[in-house]
């Protein structure tokens, strides 16, 4: 299906991505800034919305979930629930749960760890988008109404009522 270049290339992605990851947790640093409690009661409220969102769409996903933006022979193209908030859902968790990550470390290596996982995964959006439209003719009139990785809140708001109501 793709190219022994293509999944080389979509696997060492993951593999940098999983080291920037790691480093939002784990790299040293003085503080830079203080963490007042009302921020560590912002930063664990964003880190509980992260999970849910990328949580949501790892599930959404069912058997076609797969590490890399290549997508798997198993995926099919998700437009409901979490995906008609945001095509990405799992990447905006990963961002999202970083910037809480980066407010509670109170470190400024970690705030450049964070922009490079942002660039990381914006080179992956790219990839993964280019694969999906080749391989779901609806892809492209999807991406035109969807947004990439900020949440539409009216769309989510939407998705979260009709979820509730289930």
């Amino acid at each position: 299906m793709y190219g022994r270049g293509q999944r080389v290339w979509a696997w060492s992605l993951v593999a940098v991505q999983l080291l920037l990851l790691a480093g939002l947790v784990w790299t040293p640093g003085s503080r830079t800034w203080s963490t007042p409690g009302w921020l560590v009661g912002i930063a664990v409220l964003t880190l509980a919305a992260a999970s849910l969102i990328a949580l949501a769409g790892a599930a959404e996903l069912g058997q076609g979930l797969t590490a890399s933006p290549l997508p798997s022979a198993a995926a099919q193209l998700r437009t409901t629930g979490v995906y008609a908030c945001v095509r990405h859902p799992i990447y905006s968790g990963l961002l999202l749960g970083g910037a809480g990550l980066v407010l509670l470390s109170g470190r400024l290596t970690r705030v450049w760890v964070w922009l490079a996982l942002l660039a990381l995964l914006w080179l992956k959006v790219g990839l993964e988008e280019r694969a999906l439209a080749a391989r779901f003719a609806d892809y492209d009139a999807y991406a035109a109404a969807t947004p990439r990785l900020v949440p539409s809140p009216v769309r989510c708001w939407r998705w979260l009522i009709r979820a509730l109501a289930k």
